[in-house]
């Protein structure tokens, strides 16, 4: 596979998969894996998008809710799983594209340019850490000629992006924009990724205090959106036995408090669930922008 993989793969994605029907009912998973996404009850289109899948010889999608390529059938023994959030912005559909074409372009990643999803004892953290933020900088390279091609370059579509690949018991976390990964573990929820936007960086520097500010939505770093290159927020992390992890678009966290979901993520109800739970909150408390959640149990 030479470096220049994402060449190799045309800039559109193929038609929807059902990814329920690629596993049989039966097969059990070594993690409790669920995503949900609503519109909201605002908006008129949703623009996340998000994606779970195993990685072997073949990517395995469990959940996902965007037009993906053929995925073949499974093999046993999964040598890692992907999580992906994105949430898209650009208008007249650019957010939705912009979201789908930077998961659909990770997912390609994983599958065919991932050296550690075929030799994970040959892992080393800093490598693939490194290599997951070249991917960013990838979709952000294809989204741009999604852009163009389509005739919406114009609107600068953009997305930002959460991805977190589980090769237990480690968790590699790549990230940019405000979407989250949170890690609830003995009853303490930790926000693992950083918000990158002005209201956060005003933040970081003093300049205001932890409520909440009208800058929290102006964004300073995505993959797109007319920025000349993205900065990629990069973390190792070891999990424990019953770790639950969180990914969620800001539709979620604008409605729904930190001690809210972590009371969610403490119940003992599976992560389709918890998923449910936490969409129907956002949406209780205004739902003024999609929701996306994506939770792990492992």
């Amino acid at each position: 596979m030479s470096d220049d993989w994402s060449n190799q793969f045309a800039d559109e994605t193929l038609p929807v998969l059902r990814p329920r029907e690629l596993r049989p009912p039966h097969e059990a998973h070594p993690a409790d894996l669920a995503g949900r996404t609503h519109v909201g009850a605002v908006r008129e289109q949703n623009e996340d998008s998000f994606l779970i899948a195993d990685l072997g010889r073949w990517l395995d999608v469990l959940e996902t809710s965007i037009p993906l390529r053929d995925a073949q059938r499974r093999i046993p023994g999964p040598k890692g799983t992907l999580l992906m959030v994105a949430d898209g912005m650009g208008g007249h559909g650019g957010g939705e594209i912009a979201s789908s074409v930077a998961v659909d372009m990770i997912a390609q990643f994983a599958l065919y340019a991932m050296p550690w999803a075929r030799h994970p004892e040959q892992l080393e953290e800093k490598e693939l850490l490194e290599q997951m933020g070249d991917a960013m900088s990838k979709c952000q390279a294809r989204l741009e000629r999604v852009a163009v091609r389509k005739q919406i370059d114009e609107l600068q579509p953009g997305t930002t992006l959460t991805v977190a690949y589980a090769l237990w018991p480690r968790l590699y976390v790549a990230h940019v924009g405000d979407s989250r990964l949170y890690l609830y573990r003995d009853g303490e929820l930790t926000q693992i990724t950083h918000d990158h936007t002005v209201g956060q960086a005003l933040r970081d520097s003093g300049a205001i205090g932890d409520e909440a500010s009208r800058f929290d939505h102006i964004l300073v770093n995505v993959v797109g959106g007319g920025g000349e290159r993205v900065q990629t927020e990069a973390h190792g992390l070891r999990l424990e036995m019953g770790d639950r992890v969180l990914l969620c678009s800001d539709g979620l966290t604008a409605h729904v408090s930190n001690a809210a979901i972590a009371e969610e993520l403490r119940t003992g109800v599976s992560s389709a669930q918890v998923c449910e739970r936490l969409v129907q909150a956002a949406i209780d408390g205004g739902g003024t922008d999609n929701v996306t959640v994506v939770v792990g149990c492992f």
